[in-house]
């Protein structure tokens, strides 16, 4: 989906902006327009652009901006009168009900500091840390009251990293883009009117070798920037404009200022005699004297010399300038075609002279595509971010906890569902353990620990079956060793057995018997019985009129744990409980 950029250099005379329309693949330029800055007088008593009524209905759509669109939350205007270029932002607007969806615009290089450094490494949270460390040394600002922006511009031939930044007062900038809601527009750039001149010479000079200098002369200063191979060198914004000669041709002259300006468009021309024009070099003197320390102080402090100079801006216009500048600086000097010859156009003018004019708003919505995508400066950061950009992140912010919250939920809902199931599992495996349990042992109390008690009554039911069961594959079970030992007791001897303790080893019995003769026959009896490896009388006492004894019998047990004994014969037992 095509995006529109509106690109605005807001001058001190007129307003210069180009609407380009911007894809993955191109950059299709659909309008380049002029609005010329009224005066003071004339808009002493205008209502700003954002305090007049809309003739259309709002925008509805988040993404495109439109006339009069002030987002919410956005800087308010100063108290303080505007300037006059506020509205004629306003009046630009308006004229040619422009939409687009984002606007870019310049802070002039005279409200900003630059400096280029070199530092050892390029990651920008880093940046953020060391820098404020090293502008305390190169800067006479106390650095709380300065905005910080910085782009990194390339590697230094002899180590580490170039890096652009520039400082501009808190004040100048709040005030600054005060004035720009007031315009009715919300830039979501807001870059510096020298580097843009750097960014114009990468977009409209792709191929030009050397050292170069692109030299923008407006109303009240001069821009310029320096490249070397296509590669930034330095920025300067030098307070001198193209009003200082109409004011020196209007002393001259004895017109007023409107007078003395049209003339020197009309007829001025620097390579031409007269006193007018005599007037017009001599006012470019003192411009001429700054541009040549500029041009030395780079050759000295880099050893980059200069050898053409291309001329943009409104002042540059004026009639044999640039050859007027060659002879004064010994370099050529040629005016900026700015908007290329491959590039779409919609304007009226379309002369290199006039084109020259758009370089700044061209390179404006051209940043940050094609070959301008490393440039990324923007002061609209920290507390003077982008609004919409702003509330964009506060969404994105909001969306991803609903998507954190949902996916939360889901895993919630995965694990406790995970648990349910687990849980009826294990019921329903503890209600078969139950059953079991119930079927394996009838008449017992359903279990409350089933598995555990299941274990228990198992460990039981082996030790009784080792006790009353079989004793080995061929032993004697109990009940015929019982039997054997009522076998043994001798007729006519009455035996009351009081405890019977039988283990795969031993017997121990505990009885009464009538007298000490009866306990003595009993003991020689069950001696006889060859299963019995050992019969021993531990005690024997009176207890009443009855003898109590006790008898330990060891059992007899072959190799491998089977009794050496056979099974006696089946009689009937003569033991009386």
């Amino acid at each position: 989906m095509a995006h529109r950029i509106l690109g605005i250099d807001i001058g001190h005379t007129e307003i210069k902006a180009v609407l380009a329309e911007v894809t993955w693949r191109a950059t299709t330029v659909l309008g380049a327009y002029v609005e010329r800055v009224p005066s003071a007088e004339e808009v002493q008593h205008r209502l700003l652009p954002t305090e007049l009524e809309p003739e259309t209905e709002p925008a509805t759509d988040d993404e495109s901006e439109g006339e009069n669109s002030v987002r919410d939350g956005e800087t308010d205007a100063p108290s303080e009168p505007p300037p006059p270029w506020v509205y004629a932002v306003g009046d630009m607007l308006k004229k040619h009900r422009l939409e687009f969806n984002e606007v870019h615009v310049t802070m002039p290089g005279t409200a900003v500091t630059t400096r280029i450094m070199t530092l050892p490494f390029s990651n920008r949270r880093r940046l953020e840390q060391v820098l404020p460390f090293e502008l305390e040394n190169h800067v006479p600002f106390d650095l709380d009251e300065m905005h910080v922006s910085f782009e990194v511009l390339d590697k230094d031939p002899q180590g580490g990293f170039r890096v652009l930044v520039v400082l501009t007062p808190n004040t100048e900038l709040a005030r600054y883009v005060g004035h720009i809601a007031a315009a009715g527009i919300d830039p979501k750039v807001i870059d510096v009117s020298p580097y843009t001149l750097f960014t114009a010479a990468k977009l409209a000079l792709p191929d030009e070798m050397g050292a170069i200098a692109l030299v923008d002369l407006g109303a009240t200063h001069t821009d310029v920037a320096i490249l070397n191979e296509g590669e930034l060198v330095d920025l300067r914004s030098i307070p001198i404009g193209s009003q200082r000669f109409d004011h020196e041709l209007a002393r001259a002259m004895k017109k007023d200022l409107s007078e003395a300006e049209k003339t020197k468009i009309e007829k001025a021309d620097l390579t031409a005699g007269g006193s007018g024009n005599d007037v017009l070099r001599r006012a470019t003197g003192s411009l001429i004297s700054r541009l040549r320390q500029t041009l030395q102080g780079v050759r000295t402090e880099t050893g980059v010399e200069v050898t053409r100079i291309y001329l943009t801006g409104r002042g540059s216009l004026l009639l044999g300038l640039p050859h007027f500048l060659g002879e004064q600086l010994t370099v050529e000097v040629d005016r900026l075609n700015a908007l290329a010859s491959d590039l779409p156009v919609s304007i009226d003018a379309k002369d290199p002279a006039d084109q020259g004019r758009y370089a700044a708003p061209l390179a404006l919505v051209s940043r940050g595509l094609g070959e301008l995508r490393d440039i990324k400066l923007n002061l609209r950061h920290g507390p003077f971010v982008y609004q919409r950009q702003q509330l964009a992140l506060q969404s994105s912010i909001r969306s991803i906890a609903i998507v954190a919250g949902i996916v939360l939920v889901l895993l919630l809902y995965n694990v406790v569902a995970g648990h349910l199931q687990k849980k009826r599992q294990h019921e329903a495996l503890q209600q078969q353990v139950v059953a079991l349990y119930l079927k394996a042992f009838p008449g017992s109390v359903p279990p409350v620990r089933p598995l555990e008690q299941f274990k228990g009554q198992i460990s039981k039911t082996v030790a009784k079956h080792k006790t009353v069961g079989f004793l080995g594959e061929d032993n004697l079970r109990a009940i015929d060793i019982l039997k054997a030992m009522s076998e043994h007791i001798p007729p006519g001897v009455t035996v009351d057995i009081k405890k019977f303790d039988l283990t795969p080893e031993a017997i121990k019995i505990e009885g009464e018997v009538p007298s000490f003769p009866d306990v003595d026959r009993i003991e020689e009896s069950l001696k006889k019985f060859s299963g019995f490896k050992s019969v021993k009388k531990e005690t024997s006492s009176t207890v009443s009129e009855k003898v109590k004894f006790k008898f330990h019998i060891g059992l007899v047990q072959k190799k491998g744990g089977k009794s050496k004994t056979k099974k006696p014969a089946m009689t009937t037992p003569v033991v009386t409980p």
